[in-house]
């Protein structure tokens, strides 16, 4: 039973960490006017102070914010409030659980997990 328990834990960080990437670009957009390009530079930058452990390092808590300030800089996201952003770190959180194993050594992996988990978000609010 710990073994699901592990696993739900781990999860659970990677989606608070793509949460706080999301929130921190969208609130530097929403109100601080700045680009969404400036918004995801300074979000990157200020994940960076995150001190670097063993635990942090294998569990890419780095990887997590720069993948929700991408999400968040590259679609219309920030347009629909705090709970269209929750649902998309949800869905990208979880398809980097998932697909993390099956991308090592592939270029452009955020991107591509940014571009689908902002795809399927907007898929959802359109169909709800």
């Amino acid at each position: 039973m710990t073994l699901p328990l592990q696993y739900f834990q781990l999860w659970l960080l990677k989606f608070f960490t793509f949460l706080l990437g999301c929130m921190s670009c969208f609130y530097f957009q929403a109100q601080l006017g700045m680009t969404p390009v400036m918004g995801a530079a300074l979000t990157g930058l200020l994940g960076t102070f995150i001190p670097e452990t063993k635990r942090i390092e294998k569990t890419h808590v780095h990887a997590n914010i720069y993948m929700g300030a991408f999400v968040a800089m590259g679609s219309k996201i920030t347009d629909q409030g705090f709970w269209q952003i929750f649902f998309v770190s949800a869905i990208g959180s979880l398809i980097y659980f998932v697909m993390s194993r099956y991308f090592k050594g592939m270029g452009g992996r955020l991107g591509l997990i940014a571009f689908i988990s902002s795809l399927l978000g907007l898929a959802l609010k359109v169909m709800v």
